[in-house]
């Protein structure tokens, strides 16, 4: 498999199949992203949510790119982009929730 066609690579690059790039990374691999980091966080210092959170907003902007390119997709055949807009939404939500996250951790250092 070429780096051009690893998945990784198409998902950075906003190029992989949104359903794939929304329950793998969106869901799956925030999921395991944050229940690592906090755990290992909880044991070694709260200064580790610094890269997780950088992770979990680089997850985010690679799904929001995903989503663009599914929109303008689905435009160009004249079908429906709900999926697009929602995952939209997904992203927003978890930016506030990122936030709110980070907001707490920084009130209780």
């Amino acid at each position: 498999m070429s780096k051009e066609n690893d998945i990784f690579t198409r998902f950075e690059k906003g190029t992989l199949d949104l359903a794939s790039a929304f329950w793998l990374f969106g869901v799956v691999g925030s999921f395991i992203v944050g229940f690592v980091g906090a755990f290992i966080a909880e044991f070694l210092h709260w200064i580790v949510y610094i890269p997780v959170f950088l992770i979990l907003f680089g997850i985010i902007g690679c799904l929001y790119g995903c989503a663009e390119n599914y929109i303008k997709d689905k435009e160009k055949k004249k079908e429906s982009a709900v999926w697009g807009y929602l995952t939209y939404v997904y992203c927003g939500l978890s930016i506030v929730g990122l936030i709110a996250n980070g907001y707490d951790i920084i009130k209780s250092i």
